[in-house]
């Protein structure tokens, strides 16, 4: 009786377990998407120029920070923790008035960060050309390589830069931030061989957003390695009572 209570204990604990993640993460993106609604609900779109709350499989994924005020250049975001996370398939927004807010933080109008992502293919290998429009300050990173530094608090302004890119797959980063109202800017071009440019990614470029799951996947392998070891338990108690036990009654019989 005792042996089929553990069994039963068992079975329900690792059930619980496996479906522990899945459950938390379906709740938490009901919340999320719940609470995505209700903020976006009422702004105006221009509130949406740097992505939507919504995720997209092929863009970019926006990490957004909060500054201290009279911030002069893009800090270390390493040290810093993200308040928000947006999507956009493209950055084009080209030198305007800010009057709305920013998505997720409606109230939000100066002093704010965002970190895009991304990963995309090149169509053809060959010599590429990037310029970076921004108010205030953006870094363009290929591959984890600095290709144009627009740093600092500036009115709309351009910087360039070049290399040759394969056709394997790369990955792209966009640093921004915005100081002092009143007005935006950040958009990036891209052309090859000096051609005309194009908003990237334009017609040159695959472009993909990383993963939104992978803290998911973490947990599932966390999940693995305990059951694993439950199993190791429950196996070596099956053979402990099989073996020791049984040998031991037998004993105390004769």
């Amino acid at each position: 009786m005792k042996s089929k209570l553990i069994v039963q204990a068992t079975i329900i604990f690792l059930i619980v377990i496996v479906t522990a993640p899945f459950t938390n993460c379906n709740r938490s993106n009901h919340e999320k998407s719940s609470k995505q609604t209700s903020q976006t609900t009422g702004l105006k779109n221009d509130s949406l120029a740097f992505g939507d709350l919504n995720w997209v499989s092929d863009g970019f994924r926006g990490k957004v920070y909060l500054l201290p005020e009279d911030t002069k250049a893009l800090p270390d975001f390493d040290s810093m923790k993200p308040v928000n996370t947006l999507y956009t398939k493209t950055i084009n927004i080209p030198t305007r008035d800010w009057e709305t807010g920013f998505p997720g933080l409606p109230d939000r109008v100066e002093w704010f960060a965002v970190v895009y992502q991304g990963n995309f293919k090149v169509k053809e290998a060959g010599h590429y050309s990037f310029r970076l429009l921004s108010d205030d300050g953006s870094k363009l990173y290929i591959d984890q390589q600095l290709v144009i530094n627009n740093d600092g608090v500036h009115s709309s302004l351009s910087k360039t830069g070049e290399m040759d890119l394969d056709n394997s797959q790369h990955s792209i980063t966009i640093q921004y931030f915005q100081g002092p109202r009143n007005e935006i800017a950040l958009q990036l071009f891209a052309a090859r061989n000096h051609a005309d440019e194009q908003i990237f990614p334009g017609n040159s470029f695959t472009l993909f957003t990383p993963h939104q799951n992978s803290h998911v996947r973490d947990t599932f392998l966390i999940s693995l390695v305990i059951i694993v070891i439950l199993v190791i338990w429950f196996i070596s108690y099956r053979w402990w009572r099989k073996n020791i036990l049984v040998n031991k009654k037998k004993k105390n019989w004769y």
